[in-house]
């Protein structure tokens, strides 16, 4: 009787050990673990970050859920997203630059969560998005159109600017006003880190005469491998005035998705919530 008792001692000490606190992810890309996609929608949306990711670097993370209870019940959204985005290591461990999208159903919850590389700055963005993109489908129940619309306004609102070197958007400036100029001219486009460099440069004023007439032309200089880093330039001009501008950029070095693994990457918790 004695015995038994130890066992069964022993096995309610190794319960908390032996349960699972985050779950595992299928892709890199999208885990729809709430079955908020149709198959057509989850590969199209494979496709689009598993494009992003070729080209700039940048690790992008979709994880649905139907809510957060089974895995962490006394623990905050927010902490168990930034428990979650460093056990599955999202992002470059050197550039930090990962970003996870957790939806939770049931909870009627979500949250961008950023890498460490991000500042905080970028947490007001997230909360931008967040507001304009996915939680009016999601208040009414239409969970595949919020994830779609939200993850392309992460990626041209936070991602590819990030990607490109650019900083968040000054508060002053009306970001709203430019995903709709964004969505206009490039829904259902991949939209490359050329393309929005030159929106952003026309929306700033000329530092030497203070008009908005800036122009931004960039070239590659030596292409990126998978193992090796290439190198370009950003050619900034104003056509009102003779400000002429060079910058020189890295390109990151394109990597393979076949590899079903993420990079190391870790996040501060910077990022932002919603709820509907």
């Amino acid at each position: 009787m004695l015995r038994n008792l130890l066992i069964c001692l022993v096995c309610l000490c190794a319960l908390p050990v032996l349960a699972q606190t985050y779950p595992d992810y299928t892709r890199t890309t999208i885990t729809d673990l709430a079955d908020l996609l149709s198959d057509a929608e989850e590969d199209a949306l494979h496709a689009r970050l598993t494009g992003v990711r070729q080209d700039t670097g940048i690790e992008f993370a979709v994880l649905t859920l139907p809510s957060q209870q089974p895995y962490a019940p006394e623990t905050s959204m927010e902490a168990f997203a930034t428990g979650l985005f460093n056990h599955w290591g999202i992002g470059d461990a050197s550039r930090n630059d990962g970003i996870l999208v957790l939806i939770l159903k049931e909870d009627r919850a979500m949250r961008i969560e950023l890498g460490a590389g991000y500042g905080r700055d970028w947490d007001r963005v997230a909360a931008e998005v967040i507001n304009r993109s996915f939680l009016p489908a999601f208040s009414n129940d239409n969970y595949s159109q919020g994830i779609t619309t939200g993850v392309e306004d992460v990626l041209t609102s936070i991602a590819l600017p990030f990607s490109s070197g650019a900083d968040a958007p000054s508060a002053g400036i009306p970001t709203d006003i430019i995903f709709v100029v964004i969505a206009l001219l490039g829904a259902g486009l991949i939209v490359g880190r050329r393309w929005f460099g030159d929106v952003l440069t026309k929306l700033r004023r000329c530092p030497n005469c203070g008009r908005r007439t800036l122009s931004r032309k960039r070239n590659v200089l030596t292409k990126a491998t998978r193992a090796v880093k290439g190198q370009g330039e950003a050619l900034t001009r104003c056509s009102a005035c003779s400000f002429r501008k060079r910058d020189l950029y890295t390109i990151s070095p394109t990597r393979s998705s076949s590899g079903g693994s993420f990079g190391g990457g870790r996040s501060g918790g910077a990022g932002a919530s919603g709820r509907w």
